[in-house]
């Protein structure tokens, strides 16, 4: 069962029991209410259907079957149809429970020990305030090992022909046809995926992480009359950019905590992950702000 939020300004519909994932986020405008996130498919039972879901233990692939750490070796399954490789980690696939609720704020829990070793407790919030979403991720270890642990956010965004993104980063990860960086490459203005000064989606497929972010982005629609700001906090130093192409009606933006596969570089630490000792907390929030694109443009 869905549960809705409402302000004057914006709608938000949730559905805790499929990943806690988001079924709608409106704009309440003066011609009627306007996406800014895909709106889901309420008969559907695939969070990849919908308009957000939260990422938790990890966001995006873990490759060779698993990880080792601190000498042990953890194995990881798909658990996509399709995809062979574990992603997004296993807080999208499972229900949540409602904590509390009121008119503009919804507080979500989790309790995993679904993919050793990863082993938690989780709390989700959305709230609504003014004309922004506000989304909070908290996630507490309750192992007895010490384990790294990332979090992210995957926002499906409406994607029209004027579509534009501005996200400041430093460089991009060049991919294999697994989807796994092989190559960083340095970011600048000429570069078609620079989107430093904001620029057109690109017409060809997308599926590359973005270092260097400096934690703050807009996505405009102009044909819309209307504008998305993204903000991270503390500033998240990493975005992943996925679309299939320019037939596609959506694209994704996911402001994510470490590198893809970041659980095999040398050193996964320095690639944004973080080790939780038994009872630490690896927290993060973002802001999701309606704008008129003349407000920032």
């Amino acid at each position: 069962m869905s549960v809705r939020l409402n302000n004057d300004r914006l709608c938000l519909e949730v559905l805790p029991e499929l990943g806690g994932c988001v079924v709608r986020f409106d704009a309440l405008m003066p011609d009627g209410p306007k996406p800014l996130f895909r709106p889901g498919k309420r008969a559907s039972r695939d969070p990849n259907d919908m308009g957000l879901y939260p990422l938790l233990p990890w966001s995006n692939r873990i490759a060779s079957g698993g990880f080792s750490w601190r000498g042990d070796q953890y194995p990881l399954t798909s658990n996509l149809a399709g995809e062979p490789l574990p992603i997004h980690g296993d807080g999208w696939q499972q229900p949540w429970d409602v904590a509390r609720v009121t008119q503009d704020a919804l507080r979500l829990t989790l309790r995993s020990a679904w993919q050793p070793p990863f082993d938690y407790r989780a709390e989700l919030d959305y709230r609504l305030e003014g004309e922004s979403l506000c989304i909070a991720l908290a996630v507490t270890h309750l192992g007895d090992a010490p384990v790294p642990y990332g979090v992210g956010l995957h926002p499906w965004l409406p994607r029209m022909p004027d579509t534009r993104l501005e996200a400041p980063a430093e460089g991009v990860w060049e991919v294999d046809d697994a989807q796994l960086p092989t190559r960083w490459r340095a970011l600048d203005e000429a570069d078609p995926w620079c989107f430093a000064a904001g620029r057109g989606l690109p017409a060809g497929r997308i599926d590359n992480l973005f270092t260097g972010w400096t934690g703050l982005a807009h996505v405009t629609w102009p044909s819309r009359g209307v504008a998305l700001a993204v903000e991270s906090d503390p500033a998240g130093a990493r975005y992943l950019v996925y679309s299939p192409g320019a037939d596609a009606d959506f694209f994704c933006f996911e402001p994510v905590s470490h590198d893809v596969n970041a659980h095999h570089f040398a050193d996964p630490l320095a690639h944004g992950l973080v080790e939780l000792l038994p009872g630490g907390t690896l927290s993060q929030a973002w802001r999701f702000t309606c704008l008129a694109p003349r407000r920032w443009a």
